[in-house]
């Protein structure tokens, strides 16, 4: 996995450094004070899903909802590098 990327939120206009420290990006976001929206934390409701604009993710735990074309699951998800959200 990622050890230092940038994680940003266009909507929010917000640039957050990925670490390695939370569990998914939905933690992070959360961490840097952003309120998104979100279910289960565990992929299953899909709930939290928004736009991946760029850059690429991973599931490492998996998840068993399926997110809409050119969408991620936030709650679940982690970023392999440098990533860009709809958020």
């Amino acid at each position: 996995m990622t050890n230092m990327a940038k994680v940003t939120f266009q909507k929010s206009d917000l640039t957050a450094e990925w670490t390695g420290d939370h569990d998914s990006i939905l933690e992070l976001a959360e961490a840097e004070g952003l309120n998104l929206d979100y279910g289960c934390r565990m992929g299953n409701c899909t709930m939290c899903q928004q736009t991946l604009v760029s850059g690429e993710i991973d599931y490492p735990d998996g998840h068993s909802g399926e997110p809409d074309d050119g969408n991620i699951l936030l709650c679940c998800s982690v970023p392999k590098g440098d990533v860009a959200i709809d958020a």
